[in-house]
């Protein structure tokens, strides 16, 4: 796969701006490429590459020059740019100001070393690679006499971000992400298991051992009973708990939700909002294995480590630069990417929750009497309440019954609708060991989660049921 470095899209940045001319002005200049392949009904169905170039530019006009408007271009080279740069100093007379706008990121401003993000295996691994390796997971889920889907993507991203303030930061970043169903039946209506992984470096991922992963849970899944509706303990595996966390970073820990009113922790601070055994942090400058997201924001602005929860206790949340000033704060790094034109957001790149004592999911699973092991959730919704962080959503992919500390028997798909953090309350046991799961609501990156024993979980609606 071919592009251009972090470097040369800078370069390509700078230059549109003095070619431009404008005042207070700044260019984002992204290029994703991307190699697929993409397995279902037991065979490799498509392979793809594609390359995503994306620049954002924006201009602060006006009297103060806090009006701010903003424009997009996916032809990246120094004529599109200004053109770019030109149309949204033309918007700019015409919107109104930001409030707590005090101009673009300045090149005085501080930066870091940059954490490792890089793997020459991902960037170099070619069609034929990923086509070999996705060949040995259809061999085992087809000898298992279930039916195969899933993706193994490779992506290198190049990322730039200049301003006429001396702003100038690059990065290159790889990612590898694998998923993989093992299904009892080509259509709806069988079990299904999943196993996925991802990790900057595609030679550290274990397509092995996900793949035997997901046919374990299949195999398990035969036949499921129905449940009533009512409150159940439940064990979540990590990929259901990195679900309900990516949802809570986007409804509760943005500054602009505390500004408008809308997170639960406003007001909070310094308080109680979970169980003591709950700690949070956006970590994006991880240098450990888990290390995925890009170092700096949409702004350039360096990412911080930031506590969110401490031990249970509301201690902070996420800033970009406008709504810092406007808050008496700084900015800690947190203006995510749009995907296309429109107003910037706050966001988590990479929320680092705590593990517990428990060796396995099935000491977890041990401590229950009666209730539910979940291995995923989908159709999440955090925005039924979110000052109380309630959400619902459908478990799928394996939900098991546990009675008397074992898996019973396999159940029908159920709706949860609880307050995230009123049930972290009642967590009571977590695993040592953490699984990163690709952040969904955010730019690239992902949340790194230990499986959790939550008591009480709320479920609302009889369970599906399928006859043996």
């Amino acid at each position: 796969m071919s592009g251009r470095s972090g470097e040369e899209l800078l370069d390509l940045a700078r230059g549109a701006l003095r070619a431009a001319g404008e005042a207070e002005a700044e260019v984002v200049v992204r290029g994703i490429r991307r190699g697929f392949a993409r397995f279902a009904m037991g065979d490799l169905g498509q392979h793809m590459e594609l390359d995503e170039p994306q620049a954002l530019v924006r201009v602060a006009g006006g009297p103060k020059r806090a009006q701010v408007a903003q424009a997009a271009t996916n032809l990246l080279d120094e004529a599109s740019l200004v053109r770019a740069i030109h149309q949204a100093a033309r918007a700019s007379r015409a919107v109104p100001e930001t409030a707590g706008f005090t101009g673009f990121t300045r090149g005085d401003e501080p930066t870091g070393a940059s954490p490792p993000r890089f793997s020459r295996s991902t960037a170099e691994l070619g069609a034929e690679g990923r086509s070999d390796r996705v060949a040995r997971v259809l061999d085992a889920i087809g000898r298992a006499g279930l039916v195969a889907a899933g993706v193994l993507e490779t992506r290198v991203t190049s990322l730039a971000v200049a301003t006429t303030g001396g702003r100038a930061v690059s990065h290159d970043g790889t990612l590898a992400n694998f998923k993989v169903w093992a299904l009892e039946t080509p259509g709806a209506g069988g079990a299904a298991g999943y196993g996925g992984a991802v990790h900057r470096d595609v030679d550290a991922l274990d397509l092995e051992a996900e793949t035997e992963r997901a046919i374990r849970i299949c195999r398990l899944g035969h036949g499921p009973v129905s449940l009533d509706e009512g409150a159940y303990d439940v064990v979540m595996e990590p990929a259901a708990v990195g679900e309900l966390v990516d949802w809570l970073a986007g409804i509760a820990f943005s500054a602009q939700g505390v500004e408008q009113g809308t997170s639960a922790l406003r007001g909070r601070m310094g308080e109680r909002v979970t169980g003591e055994a709950i700690t949070m942090t956006e970590s994006p400058l991880d240098d450990g294995p888990f290390g995925v997201a890009p170092p700096f924001d949409r702004e350039g602005v360096w990412r911080r480590t930031v506590p969110l929860i401490e031990r249970g206790v509301a201690r902070g949340v996420l800033y970009d630069r406008p709504t810092a000033a406007r808050m008496g704060s700084t900015s800690t790094g947190s203006a995510l990417l749009p995907d296309g034109v429109e107003n910037p957001s706050i966001g988590a790149a990479a929320i680092s929750m705590d593990g517990g004592s428990a060796a396995s999911v099935e000491e977890l699973i041990a401590g229950v009497t009666r209730g539910l092991y979940v291995c995923r959730l989908h159709y999440v919704n955090g925005l039924l309440d979110p000052r109380r962080t309630v959400m619902t959503g459908l478990t799928r992919d394996g939900c098991f019954l546990i009675e008397n500390g074992q898996l019973a028997r396999p159940v029908g798909n159920l709706r949860f609708t609880d307050s995230f953090l009123e049930a972290l309350t009642r967590a009571d046991g977590m695993t040592r060991e953490r699984r990163a799961i690709p952040t969904g609501l955010s730019d690239a990156g992902a949340h790194v989660v230990p499986a959790v024993r939550l008591r009480g979980f709320r479920w609302n609606g009889r369970s599906q049921e399928q006859g043996v």
